[in-house]
């Protein structure tokens, strides 16, 4: 699990992992200009659990959760993800299920 994966947009995902917990940096591609922000969580055998805090200008958060799996010999994190965007608090009420994007990733 440790080591560095990058998925189909070329984002790239930079895990350390010590017993169970994973700390690291996961850096978005495929935007326009990069962007990176802290990642923590854990892992349990082959399944990993993980968010990223993206910086404090884009008031947005991600977490993945997936599993590591054997494809044609080579190792895949299959993984599905939340991201979910701040909002002003007179906007919630309408809006705030809005917020919420949901998606999948595979890192090579």
């Amino acid at each position: 699990m440790a080591g560095r994966w990058t998925n189909e947009y070329g984002s790239v995902v930079e895990l350390t992992v010590e017993g169970h917990t994973v700390s690291g940096t996961f850096t978005a591609g495929g935007l326009g200009k990069p962007t990176a922000g802290p990642l923590t969580g854990w892992v349990s055998g082959d399944i990993v659990a993980f968010s990223v805090r993206w910086p404090l200008a884009t008031h947005s958060l991600t977490s993945w959760v997936g599993q590591v799996v054997d494809e044609g010999g080579a190792p895949a994190l299959k993984t599905m993800w939340h991201l979910i965007i701040d909002i002003p608090d007179v906007d919630e009420k309408a809006a705030l299920w809005a917020t919420v994007h949901t998606g999948a990733d595979t890192f090579r």
